[in-house]
């Protein structure tokens, strides 16, 4: 019995060797494959896109400036001119936004008037074609952030009613201003004179009446 006991712990014995041996086998392989750099490609990092500029939002996700951002002025080439003369008035348009956006400046938004006391004494309204149609009364243009452009205006000078017919009388001497307008915005009012001459001696004298030389 001490025999066949002792074959039986041995055989024992044996096995639980070959297993421990099989497990460190085992591992060892699974460590070094651990090690070893893998054969599959790896994907190379993803880059980030640079920020693009700020764009409108909400209702000015269609690229339109919003109207708060669009600001006009009113210039003239001189301070004064003389009846007769020719006066350039200009419309200036800055987009005040953060981004580059698109503002509406054909020239059927535009309007050029003369006040004088307050009162409009004459507007590019007056001659204007209501049907006039083309690129030039429809024209929307991308204005960079904080840009301005310029529209400007020949002014005769010449006094026409609100039908377009020319009056008699032209511009009195005096203190006038300029207001422009593109769509709802407008201009703070520019001031400038219109200044008539002062009679030389010659027109003077002609305009005075002959002297009576008290003959009956």
């Amino acid at each position: 019995m001490s025999a066949t006991y002792r074959r039986r712990r041995l055989t024992v014995g044996i096995l639980a060797a070959l297993i421990l041996a099989v497990i460190v086998v085992s591992l060892v392989v699974i460590v070094q494959a651990l090690r070893q750099p893998s054969e599959e490609p790896v994907a190379a990092p993803t880059e980030t896109a640079e920020p693009t500029a700020p764009m409108p939002s909400g209702d000015d996700a269609s690229g339109k400036c919003p109207t708060e951002a669009i600001a006009v002025s009113a210039e003239t080439d001189a301070e004064s001119y003389e009846p007769g003369s020719t006066a350039t008035l200009e419309l200036v348009v800055t987009n005040t936004h953060d981004a580059a956006c698109i503002i509406s400046v054909g020239t059927a938004e535009q309007t050029f008037s003369v006040r004088r006391d307050g009162e409009t004494v004459w507007s590019s309204d007056y001659c204007a074609d209501p049907e006039a149609d083309g690129d030039a009364a429809e024209a929307e243009v991308v204005f960079a952030a904080g840009s301005e452009k310029r529209s400007a205006l020949t002014w005769n000078m010449e006094r026409v009613d609100s039908d377009c017919n020319r009056m008699a009388e032209g511009f009195e001497g005096g203190k006038y201003e300029l207001v422009t307008e593109l769509g709802d915005a407008k201009s703070e009012p520019v001031a400038f004179e219109i200044v008539v001459p002062e009679p030389t001696e010659e027109e003077s004298s002609e305009e005075e009446p002959a002297a009576d030389d008290g003959e009956g």
